[in-house]
């Protein structure tokens, strides 16, 4: 940014301060920007005027007066969805999702592989040829960067995706980067999520929330505005490996009890795959024909239709993690909580969640009417995270990691 050619290294955050409080409140004026931020009038100006002529933000044509009277009408400023495209990848035990979305967040395309029409050894290659594709099919339009959201954390000192599934150590980041002259970002794929929510979605999102992803494990980002950054300690959020049954079933991690052992994804096909093995009455045997067929769908099935180990179990789980996501709001005071869930969306299972979550919470008169969204699923969601983390690192903060 030219800016900061001009002025100092303070001017510059200022300008990412503007453009971030932008993005929040969608249409504003200078005066609020001055005011919210504690910016001299000059300041905005000039950094406004900067923002204007890079088109990063335009003049929308309408005036608001926001002193009754005579007061000068100001003029409303707002993101250009049309300054650049960001790319977003996710890649999951589902799959490969691809999207790319305008400045604003709204998605232009989407693609989803499938894990398995892909060799895993040959991961990068089939992500770079994913982004090859894309950027040719948008080559008249300009890329600001590339995010990757992805299921662990990123070790930037080796260069390698931390997680306890090894299906990732054929991710190399750097070939992406020697491929593609672009800013390139990455981060965990619930973080980035949750700052979709707070950078695209504003008008749903407060300055402070949890964001809670229940997948084949359990993670919980714990979102501030104030500290928008990768964390040094990856196990924070890991809402998970909570122990909630000191004489539950053992987990990879060597506990006993934890969290996802009793409501993950992947916890519960095990054990249905298990009672399928073992039971001759379960409802599974109307379902699938063996073990290998089971899924988090024939899961749902069963629950629906009354398999009494599978809704023990789902229930059980379910009172866990009202307790589990209880105790985090003791300690911290999270304005509302978004739910990401495939299994909590197709059950429904949303207010007898909160039902749980305020019997827990009773004695804080201040935790009444708890805000809790349970999102729509969709598989494209960490993807397009994936482009909220580009966005936030090439327009806003403008200093694209390479």
């Amino acid at each position: 940014m030219k800016i900061a050619t001009k002025n100092s290294e303070n001017i510059l955050q200022n300008a990412a301060r503007v453009m971030e409080f932008i993005y929040r409140n969608k249409i504003v004026s200078r005066t609020k920007i001055a005011t919210e931020l504690e910016l001299a009038p000059a300041t905005v100006t000039h950094i406004v005027t900067e923002l204007i002529r890079e088109e990063k933000i335009f003049e929308t044509g309408h005036e608001i007066r926001e002193r009754k009277g005579s007061g000068r009408s100001r003029k409303l400023l707002s993101i250009n969805e049309e300054f650049a495209y960001l790319v977003g990848i996710e890649f999951t035990m589902r799959g490969i999702a691809l999207v790319a979305t305008n400045s604003i967040g709204q998605i232009l395309t989407q693609r989803f592989i499938k894990m398995g029409d892909y060799p895993l050894e040959n991961i990068t290659q089939t992500i770079s040829s994913l982004i090859e594709e894309l950027l040719e099919q948008y080559a008249h339009l300009t890329c600001a960067g590339i995010g990757f959201s992805i299921p662990g954390h990123f070790d930037s000192s080796s260069n390698s995706v931390i997680s306890n599934n090894q299906n990732w150590v054929h991710f190399n980041l750097n070939e992406l980067k020697e491929t593609f002259q672009l800013p390139i970002s990455i981060d965990n794929n619930i973080e980035c999520m949750a700052l979709a929510e707070y950078l695209f979605d504003s008008e749903e999102s407060p300055d402070k929330f949890l964001f809670l992803h229940i997948g084949p494990g359990i993670f919980c980002s714990f979102f501030h505005h104030d500290h928008i950054a990768t964390k040094e300690n990856y196990y924070i959020g890991e809402l998970g490996h909570t122990i909630v049954d000191i004489q539950g079933q053992h987990c990879e991690c060597g506990k006993r009890g934890c969290l996802q052992t009793y409501i993950s994804d992947s916890w519960l096909i095990e054990n249905a795959k298990l009672l399928f093995a073992h039971s001759k009455n379960t409802i599974l045997k109307n379902l699938v024909n063996s073990q290998e067929e089971i899924d988090l769908s024939a899961v749902i099935h069963a629950y629906q239709l009354g398999d009494s180990f599978i809704v023990d179990r789902i229930e059980a789980g379910l009172q866990f993690l009202a307790m589990s996501i209880s105790n985090t709001l003791i300690i911290y005071d999270a304005h509302k909580i978004f739910i990401n869930s495939e299994l909590l969306n197709q059950l429904d299972l949303k207010p007898k969640l909160i039902e749980r979550i305020n019997e827990q919470l009773q004695f804080i008169p201040t935790k009444n009417n708890l805000d809790v969204e349970l999102l729509d699923f969709t598989p494209y969601r960490g993807a397009r995270g994936a482009c909220a983390l580009a966005a936030y690192q090439t327009i806003v903060q403008t200093n694209g990691e390479r």
